[in-house]
């Protein structure tokens, strides 16, 4: 017997998965495997959020967050590069590819075209990167649990609720190599 093929969506970055079943961490954005949906019953509209301008400032200040991280991760993967860290070099450049999802979902909300990343300073070593980018990962905890808190919106609870759960993990991965 042939494994079905199905398609799905996550409902936190809204990218389309192909499987025989949701994965259990997104490839795109790192949302639980709970935040999928079949593709049938997806709704286009996951993203249009009236925003109260407390949760229009805290989706810009978590833009910022995103943006400034996803370029320290680019730093640090193209030192990891120079260095021919294999293993540091995929996992800088995945977390790159991660935060700068989440700096696209944000502006799905926002109405607004994703920033392109600017040059953010890191070290010259791995392991002092996996320091600071720790650091920025529990910065990241902090401020989407509080706009959670905040959020009147029960969609941006949702997503900002989806965003601690995925900074824990890359915290965990950060813990996990200090």
């Amino acid at each position: 017997m042939v494994d079905e093929i199905e398609v799905f969506r996550c409902r936190i970055c809204g990218d389309p998965y192909i499987g025989t079943e949701a994965p259990s961490r997104c490839p795109f954005c790192g949302a639980q495997t709970k935040y999928f949906i079949e593709a049938a019953d997806w709704d286009p509209s996951e993203f249009d959020v009236v925003l109260s301008e407390n949760s229009r400032m805290n989706l810009k200040k978590a833009l910022d967050l995103e943006i400034n991280n996803a370029g320290f991760y680019e730093c640090s993967m193209n030192k990891a590069k120079s260095a021919e860290d294999e293993y540091y070099t995929a996992k800088f450049k995945a977390l790159k590819k991660v935060e700068f999802e989440h700096a696209s979902a944000i502006c799905k909300f926002l109405k607004i075209s994703a920033p392109s990343l600017s040059a953010i300073l890191c070290s010259d070593g791995a392991e002092r990167n996996t320091k600071e980018a720790w650091c920025r990962e529990k910065k990241a905890i902090e401020s989407y649990s509080q706009f959670r808190i905040e959020a009147t919106e029960p969609r941006l609870k949702e997503f900002f609720g989806a965003l601690v759960e995925i900074e824990t993990d890359h915290l965990n991965l950060h813990a996990s190599k200090q």
